[in-house]
Parts: C-alpha cells; structure tokens; sequence
C-alpha cells in the first residue's frame, strides 16, 4: 500500500512534458527590498495579454543544450537549482525583457520542495519585478493546486493526470483553480474534449500551437471545433511536421497567425503565453523579436 501511495504521489508530480515520447510517436522569509528587482524598468508599452512561459528556460541549467527526449533529467536539474537566488535572477530577465505576465514552469515551484514559506518568497519576487503569474505548466494534483494559491495562479495548464473529469471538477472547485489540459498527442478536438470530459466552468482547453504543428494537423480547425472550451493558449511555433524543433514566430509550420485570428474570431480573451524551448540556444535572444511580433498580431483586427 505504502508504494502505490508513493507512485501516485509521483504521478502527481508528472511535469507536464512526461508524456514527450507519446507525443512525438503519434529561501522562505525574504523582504521585498532584498530581492533586487525594483529598479527594472517597463520595456512594453502596451497591455496586450502575453505571458513568458519559464518552461522556456528547460535548458538554463546546461547552458542552452540539451536533447528533448531527455526533458524528464533537465526537469530534474532545474528543481535543485531553482533557489530564492535563481528564481529572482530568472524573473527579473524575464521582466528586463518587457514581459509583465509569467506562465510558471513546474519545475520552478515544484510540489517537491515548495512550502508556504517558500511560496511566499517567490510570489514576493514576482511582486518585486512586476510579474503577474497568470498560469502553472503543470500536472494535476492537489498540491500543485496549493502552489496555485500562494503564487496567487487562477489556473494549471497541463496534464490531468490519473484524475478522471469528475475527479477533477470536484478537486478545481474545491480549490477554487481551473484546469486546462494541454494538447501534445492529440490530433483533433474530440481527443481534447474527452480528456476534460467535454469541459464545464472548471475544465477547459490550452491549445499549444506548437504541438498542433508537430502533429501536422490545423491549429485554426482545431480552435474553432473546441469554441469557448478554449481557456488558455501556448504561442509557439515550429520547422516542421512530425518534429519538435522550434523557431521563431511565423516561421514554421504551425500556422501561428492563423491561430490567433481564429481565437479572436471565437471570441477568445485569456492569454497568449509566447513558449519556445530550444534545445541550442538561449530563447531570450529572440524573446525581444517574439514579443513585438505577438503584439502586431495582437493589434490586428480580427
């Protein structure tokens, strides 16, 4: 009885990328004034709804280069790295970058190792730089729930799981936090509906536009089957079908423009969190280009 508890309890903590190979087959107590991020300036004029997803920074911890199939060890390393000290150093670039809003990456407050204390201090730092956590890339479980509220997070974008629908209507309610499953393997809207057991006001959809490219199938089509089920998105893009190889914004395959105009066409008013995890590279070198380009999508009219 002892491991089956100790198995769910892992499967709980299951970083929302567990299920990759599926996929691609088919320092508590710290004051404001010590965290050092006061001084940032704004970089972005605007108030567009884009978010900086921290997932972005898989790689930070081997200086930019790793393999995809290996995100389990990156996940890993990046949890025992992730100290008051780190996830300070990672806030304020995101917010030196322009971005007010962040997507937070599991591995960055992950169940593991966060308490309230803890919790606290993140959400100081957040406070510090002027970062608002708008979502969790994450699983699914009562403790990632409570993570959700010490960061003050209305939502986890992810993995459901072990939970069936009603499982986890009953959990998000009582939690009061929403979940929306995010799309890897799916191919078509049905699979992503029946996953949330066709939705209701506590389960939704996050539609990675990314991962809709590496499926090869249509981003537009899938956002408009789904509707108003759609509650949060993961802007990326990516070179080619049938590989997980991202690039910039309108570059690749993944019909990027053509997935916002269709949410804007739906209706869709939650927000775009701009996702790029490279495996050579440091994704701030783009995130100046990335943000500027989803804020001229943005401005378009539907």
């Amino acid at each position: 009885m002892h491991g089956m508890n100790k198995a769910k309890r892992e499967e709980g903590r299951r970083s929302r990328r567990s299920f990759l190979q599926t996929a691609l087959a088919s320092g508590a107590g710290l004051s404001a004034a010590a965290l050092g991020c006061s001084h940032l300036r704004s970089h972005a004029g605007n108030d567009a709804r884009i978010a900086f997803v921290t997932a972005n920074l898989v790689a930070r911890v081997s200086g930019y280069r790793f393999e995809l199939a290996r995100w389990g060890e990156q996940h890993k390393q990046t949890v025992a790295a992730t100290d008051a000290a780190a996830w300070r150093s990672i806030c304020r670039e995101i917010a030196a970058h322009g971005f007010k809003a962040v997507e937070v990456w599991e591995a960055h407050a992950a169940p593991e190792v966060m308490d309230r204390g803890r919790g606290a201090a993140w959400k100081a730092i957040l406070d510090d730089c002027g970062l608002q956590a708008i979502g969790y890339g994450g699983g699914l479980s009562r403790k990632t729930l409570e993570i959700c509220h010490w960061l003050g997070i209305p939502q986890i974008n992810g993995w459901i799981g072990e939970h069936t629908p009603e499982q986890a209507t009953t959990l998000c309610r009582e939690m009061g936090v929403r979940f929306n499953v995010e799309n890897h393997p799916q191919k078509s809207a049905k699979e992503l509906m029946d996953v949330v057991g066709g939705g209701n006001d506590w389960l939704g959809v996050c539609i990675d536009t990314g991962w809709l490219g590496t499926q090869g199938v249509s981003g537009p089509e899938i956002i408009r089957a789904c509707g108003p089920l759609v509650r949060h998105t993961h802007i990326k893009d990516v070179k080619a079908a049938g590989g997980h190889q991202t690039c910039l914004l309108g570059d690749g395959v993944a019909q990027v423009a053509g997935c916002i105009a269709t949410l804007k066409e739906i209706g869709y008013s939650g927000w775009y969190s701009w996702e790029d995890e490279p495996e050579d590279r440091n994704p701030f070198d783009s995130a100046d280009r990335n943000l500027r380009w989803l804020e001229e999508q943005l401005a378009q009219r539907a």
